[in-house]
């Protein structure tokens, strides 16, 4: 059972989220971005934020361990209640993801679990895909990530309930039960085992193209690798381990103790980033870690699209 919200209160509820929480919202300046709402500040319903929700779960920058004269502590994570309105599926469903690998996982990650139990997730399904190079229609995502759903209507807003914390922002509206549809888009990724297509050939035009510039995994909505490294005075044996992000396009990722890197070629680390969304990530989980936000094709220095790659040059 859903709720409804007619239109015209749209802005008041809005504005009355900030109760609840710091409100982050899509505003369009030089480009559309999530960002903290402040006075003046208009949100943007209509284009996809540049760098999906991640940003909030997964700093570039943290402490994982306290280090003080030789002794270790993890540190106290302030983190305030966050409302975040206006995301899409493809990005909530990719927030679904990461908690998969944070949370379900033998080992949770406790400061990963804090942002997400202090953070709401209030979601905007698409009517019409915010770009051409959307392809989540053939990403098989699923209802699942968010607090609350809005689904625009004629005259209205459906908005699907889907948590605890979610209903109690919206239990003064009218109940309806509605079976709302899930994005379609025109652009599509043709289903493929890629298994048999690991030969470097199949890959070398994309690669041609490639200038290894980690755009793409820093704008992908489930991209999480990350380094840790010890920033320590030695004088005082205090300082932090840091984990900070990484991306499986650096040279030096692979590298290990003795200098040896296991993929020293671009085209190696090109094709182990698309690998691993489409078919190893599913090997293991059953499901894409892909969600066809279409941002690495988007923003990409060389426009290189895979999935046209795959949809045409793997037959």
């Amino acid at each position: 059972m859903g709720k409804v919200l007619e239109k015209e209160g749209l802005h008041n509820f809005i504005l009355s989220l900030q109760k609840h929480g710091l409100l982050i919202a899509p505003v369009t300046t030089d480009m559309t971005r999530f960002k903290v709402l402040e006075a003046g500040d208009k949100v943007e319903l209509n284009n996809n934020p540049f760098f999906p929700l991640k940003k909030y779960f997964l700093p570039n920058e943290e402490p994982v361990l306290k280090i003080k004269n030789g002794l270790t502590k993890e540190p106290k994570l302030k983190e305030p209640k966050k409302i975040i309105f206006g995301a899409r599926l493809c990005d909530i469903n990719g927030l679904a993801i990461l908690d998969k690998l944070y949370l379900d996982q033998r080992f949770v990650d406790e400061t990963y679990k804090k942002r997400r139990e202090n953070t709401t997730v209030i979601g905007l399904n698409c009517l019409n895909p915010p770009s051409e190079n959307c392809f989540c229609g053939s990403m098989g995502l699923q209802k699942e990530g968010y607090d609350l759903l809005f689904h625009e209507r004629e005259l209205d807003y459906y908005i699907d309930v889907l948590t605890k914390k979610g209903a109690k922002l919206v239990k003064h509206l009218r109940s309806e039960e509605f079976d709302f549809p899930l994005p379609k888009t025109d652009k599509k990724l043709d289903p493929k085992d890629l298994w048999p297509f690991m030969a470097d050939k199949f890959w070398e035009k994309d690669n041609d193209l490639c200038v290894s510039c980690q755009r793409c995994t820093i704008l992908c909505p489930t991209c999480f690798c990350f380094d840790l490294h010890d920033d320590v005075n030695p004088a005082t044996k205090s300082g932090d381990r840091l984990r900070t992000i990484d991306s499986c396009h650096s040279p030096d990722f692979t590298q290990v103790a003795g200098g040896h890197v296991f993929r020293a070629k671009r085209l190696q680390r090109y094709r182990h980033r698309v690998m691993h969304k489409l078919q190893f990530f599913k090997d293991k989980f059953d499901r894409s870690m892909c969600t066809g936000c279409g941002r690495c094709i988007d923003y990409c220095h060389s426009k290189i699209d895979f999935v046209k790659t795959i949809n045409e040059d793997f037959k």
